[in-house]
């Protein structure tokens, strides 16, 4: 899709314009028999008139076109953007061409505008598209080696490249096709002498930017050091923008704040400076009084600083003797609380052993396969017992996930459930077992499940 096409006769037309550009009605391309041999003057591919549902003129490309062709791929708002750039600029008195290639092909331009006084050229990209900084500069730089101004204009939500080069961010306008109601909303920014910044001009109408750009009413300002920090309207939110479009009348405003505050600055390293001398006559003052003065107390100083190193020792002998008192206790508390550990340990084990003692493997199988089944009606997972049975970690009890994550434990004993986290799910055969645990005061009864399986051989439990 293209707005421009070359005639085998007459050379490029543009379909923007009312007479192509070359003194034809539009009927004379659009559904003619025999049909016109239109070609994309981009890839040279066989292009054919058409008109879009808002009855936009264009020419598309027959079946078979290269993928490489850009103009081939632009999408709609591209082109959208296209014609009502196109349109401003014939408003503001110049003339506009579409997707005008450079002789040697190093660009093309999406609408080059060009002054019917003398002859200067701007180009306008619609750039909608992500680009990197570095694309953009060469590209900028490219219409600069051909002394050719040039403007990148945006509507996306975020233009990280929107400093980098001449450039604007707009609104689009509903629909697309008013081009009066296209507006820019940044990269246009005034200096407030008052405030001492810049401030962001917003909602400006894009042919009006248009306008003032061709006219020289505006020029792209790389904005000083220190005024880099933006402010934007209607509240107190600031943004950063190192070069930007303003007026002339901005530019000098600028110039004029900052030779104030040089001014200001100049002034404030006088005073500082003068400050500064007076301070330190006084502090040599001072410090040859201080000097004298330190000399008198030099020799009392070392009097007591002789009898605090004699205190000193003293108190670094009792602390010495202190701290081996306590390292010995501590060393005595750790032994006493080990040996108390590895007997708990001991006793769970046993308990632990007790315990399982009363249950058959028989009966073991058959627990963990209604636990099985419960974990299948309430996760249509299948919970699988750990390989580590019985570990430590779980009270002594058998650990059942479902897939990685822990399901519940399988009869922890009941003498070792502080070791269990919690809230953790238990599982055991019956209510004789569940009372058990409960009676410990450390699981909650809402999160023990029993399967009123019969005790058997389990008469050891009671």
């Amino acid at each position: 899709m293209s707005f421009t096409a070359l005639h085998p006769e007459l050379g490029r037309i543009d379909a923007t314009l009312t007479d192509l550009g070359q003194g034809l009605a539009w009927e004379s391309v659009y559904r003619t028999r025999p049909r016109i041999g239109l070609t994309c003057p981009e890839c040279g591919h066989d292009v054919h008139a058409k008109l879009s549902p808002r009855r936009t003129r264009y020419f598309a490309h027959d079946p078979g076109r290269s993928p490489q062709c850009q103009l081939a791929v632009e999408s709609a708002d591209h082109h959208q953007l296209k014609l009502v750039l196109a349109e401003a600029i014939r408003r503001a008195g110049w003339s506009a061409d579409l997707e005008v290639p450079a002789p040697d092909g190093s660009w093309r331009a999406d609408v080059m505008a060009t002054s019917v006084a003398d002859g200067d050229r701007v180009a306008w990209e619609a750039q909608l598209s992500p680009i990197t900084d570095d694309d953009i500069h060469m590209h900028t730089d490219r219409y600069a080696d051909d002394n050719i101004d040039v403007c990148w204009v945006s509507s996306r939500d975020r233009i990280p490249w929107l400093c980098a080069v001449p450039a604007v961010a707009v609104t689009p306008a509903d629909p697309p096709t008013a081009a009066e109601r296209w507006m820019v909303h940044d990269g246009l920014v005034r200096f407030d002498y008052a405030r001492g910044g810049w401030v962001q001009v917003d909602d400006v109408p894009l042919a009006t930017v248009v306008r003032w750009v061709l006219g020289h009413g505006l020029t792209f300002h790389s904005i000083g050091r220190r005024y880099r920090r933006i402010h934007l309207p209607g509240g107190n939110a600031t943004t950063r923008r190192s070069a930007s479009w303003t007026t002339q009348r901005s530019i000098d405003t600028e110039a004029k704040h900052e030779a104030m505050r040089q001014r200001q600055e100049a002034a404030k390293s006088a005073r500082e400076e003068h400050a500064r001398r007076a301070e330190e006559h006084r502090k040599q003052v001072e410090r040859e009084r201080q000097c004298q003065e330190q000399e008198r107390r030099r020799a009392e100083a070392a009097e007591r600083h002789r009898l605090l190193m004699i205190e000193l020792e003293c108190q670094r002998a009792t602390r010495e003797a202190q701290c081996r008192e306590q390292e010995r206790q501590q060393q005595e508390k750790a032994r006493q609380e080990e040996l108390a550990r590895l007997e708990r340990d001991r006793q769970e084990q046993a308990a632990a052993h007790q315990w399982w003692n009363g249950v058959s493997a028989a009966q073991l199988t058959e627990l963990i396969d209604h636990v099985a089944a419960l974990s299948m009606t309430e996760h249509a997972s299948r919970a699988l017992p750990s390989p580590d049975e019985g570990d430590r970690e779980h009270a002594y009890g058998i650990a059942v996930y479902t897939g990685r994550r822990l399901y519940g434990v399988v009869r922890p004993c009941p003498q070792s459930l502080g070791r269990l986290h919690t809230p953790t799910r238990v599982f055991v055969r019956n209510a004789h077992e569940k009372a058990l645990i409960t009676a410990t005061g450390l699981i909650d009864a809402d999160l023990v499940t029993h399967f009123d399986l019969p005790d058997h051989e389990q008469t050891t439990l009671l």
